[in-house]
């Protein structure tokens, strides 16, 4: 997968070149431009999450992640956007489309990880503005993260663009119940 170094990005790997069960969909959903978008995929991925049972801390890295890619989506691509999400086990995985075919740089395991003392000592603001979405999403993830050429399905023409990912662990289903 072009995109992408990180070694503990496997399910997220063989998802998007085999596309494992794609048939696990859980949903796709256009995205209007503008803020909105950003409310919206928030308020979906919350509700997908937590219908699949994943922890509060899951959810909330969830959400933030999401909203980094819609807006990365927003600000440096074109439309039409959409968000995906799979049910892949042992991960679901949320995809971020865009109609734009440029594959962002998504930070490796080498990548240079500022602490919070070495961002709050930029003296620039607008520094402070932007390239740190796709860290925020490799560091959230675990490195379960990528770019991906893909189609963009919720329009009427099929159009190129590309997928900005990210997975998440699923939870562990319970344990059969004793039947003794």
């Amino acid at each position: 997968m072009r995109g992408t170094e990180s070694a503990l990005a496997s399910p997220l790997i063989r998802f998007a070149e085999t596309g494992l069960d794609r048939a696990a969909s859980i949903a796709t959903w256009p995205l209007a431009e503008g803020s909105r978008a950003v409310m919206r995929s928030r308020d979906l991925m919350r509700g997908v999450l937590t219908g699949l049972g994943l922890g509060n801390d899951a959810i909330d890295d969830g959400v933030v992640m999401v909203s980094e890619l819609v807006t990365n989506a927003l600000r440096h691509a074109c439309g039409p956007f959409e968000l995906r999400l799979y049910r892949s086990p042992p991960v679901v995985v949320c995809e971020v489309v865009d109609g734009s075919e440029t594959l962002p740089a998504i930070p490796g395991p080498r990548a240079v990880h500022l602490t919070l003392d070495q961002i709050d000592a930029i003296p620039d603001p607008l520094l402070l503005e932007s390239g740190r979405g796709l860290d925020v999403v490799h560091r959230l993830s675990r490195g379960w993260c990528g770019a991906y050429p893909t189609k963009i399905s919720t329009t009427n023409r099929v159009t190129g663009g590309k997928a900005v990912a990210f997975a998440l662990p699923l939870p562990d289903p319970p344990p059969p119940a004793d039947r003794t």
